[in-house]
């Protein structure tokens, strides 16, 4: 039995004693979002008592967590000055979880509060990537709590500076990357580019992302056109929504042969196994879904080298990864990318045995139940 199957082991030994209370403030669309979604059936599954609450927005993951069977609670909280709204989200206590599990800093200070009105302990998780501004309120209010959590959980390597700057003790950190399932077949690819009019001598490159302005999906617009001049096989597709969608569909309605923006889907993972190659542009990231998306399906990657991502992307191995900000390198690499048919192959399948070997669902499941059970105990 290999070492991880022994933790897992002693975990499963010990799970069913762990009430945990999972604390967000939305569940809406998002990458952490969607691992929460993922990680607390999985959790269940293996004995422990999950609950989850938000404070400000349920949300699609947190009807499909309901649908499933969790039990959920909901603190409609208006502001962070919504006094009957945190006095509901104090009252979670009353669960006596063994763990508070909580992510973003409203979420975090009133885990902070729960946890030590219910003697639970206290872990936090940091999706956030290296350089995302924060209000100096909100820097505040993490270095309140940091102190007193237990244990801070990174998804990338790449945080532990910033989170040594927020006041997270270093021994309190714990880098778990995200993971994700094995894709599930979907519709045929040929189906799903013909209902994007691509041809089949024609080379796709997907960003898919919840569309605010650190994804800078301008700058994918912009860097497609540049390299379909050069590579005119080369088309772009958009998918997701968000505050910037608007925006980036009208810089695309000015090239329509060259750019789709498709909006929120609800069948990324038909699209990525549809596309030649998964792109993002991102001026910062933790460590995003959509890479480990394409990995999972054998898709190269073309990415800025931020946050998490090198972790996942090895450059000239699985994909192409350029500097952030740096457009002339994004359009050489999409050009790289579209014009070599066999190392697209070749490095989308580097990627899928990477993500098999690092980033799978049950690799992520084991290391926090490890983390739960060493906490509780």
């Amino acid at each position: 039995m290999s070492i991880a199957s022994r933790r897992a082991k002693r975990a499963g030994d010990y799970a069913d004693r762990l009430r945990v209370l999972f604390l967000y403030s939305t569940l809406t669309r998002g990458g952490a979002e969607r691992q929460l979604a993922l990680l607390v059936p999985e959790l269940r599954r293996r004995g422990f008592d999950p609950v989850v609450a938000t404070l400000r927005h349920r949300g699609p993951n947190f009807e499909a967590l309901r649908a499933q069977g969790v039990p959920t609670a909901f603190a409609a909280m208006r502001s962070r000055t919504d006094i009957v709204g945190i006095w509901r989200a104090y009252r979670l206590w009353r669960l006596r979880p063994d763990v508070v599990f909580s992510s973003s800093v409203d979420a975090q200070v009133i885990g902070q509060l729960v946890a030590f009105r219910a003697r639970a302990r206290h872990v936090t998780a940091e999706h956030g990537g290296v350089g995302i501004p924060r209000a100096l309120h909100r820097r505040l209010l993490v270095r309140l709590v940091a102190l007193g959590v237990d244990r801070v959980v990174a998804v990338s390597s790449s945080q532990l500076p910033e989170l040594h700057r927020l006041g997270f003790p270093p021994a309190r950190i714990r880098v778990i990357p995200n993971g994700i399932p094995p894709p599930l077949s979907g519709r045929a690819s040929e189906a799903v580019r013909a209902e994007l009019g691509v041809a089949a001598d024609e080379v796709v490159a997907l960003l898919v992302a919840t569309l605010r302005p650190e994804k800078r999906a301008d700058s994918f617009v912009d860097a497609v056109v540049r390299a379909h001049a050069r590579e005119p096989r080369l088309r772009g597709v958009v998918a997701g929504g968000g505050p910037e969608l608007e925006r980036v569909r009208s810089l695309a309605a000015a090239v329509p042969d060259v750019v789709r923006v498709l909006g929120e889907r609800p069948d990324a993972s038909d699209l990525i196994r549809a596309a030649d190659v998964v792109c993002l542009a991102s001026a910062f990231e933790g460590l995003p879904m959509a890479v480990l998306e394409a990995m999972a399906c054998g898709r190269p990657v073309v990415a800025t080298a931020v946050g998490g991502v090198p972790d996942a992307v090895v450059d000239g191995q699985t994909g192409w990864l350029v500097p952030p900000g740096d457009e002339d390198a994004l359009v050489d690499a999409l050009v790289a990318a579209a014009s070599a048919p066999a190392e697209r192959r070749a490095r989308g399948e580097a990627a899928r045995q990477r993500y098999a070997e690092r980033y799978s669902l049950e690799r992520m499941v084991d290391a926090y139940a490890e983390l739960l059970v060493e906490l509780a105990r």
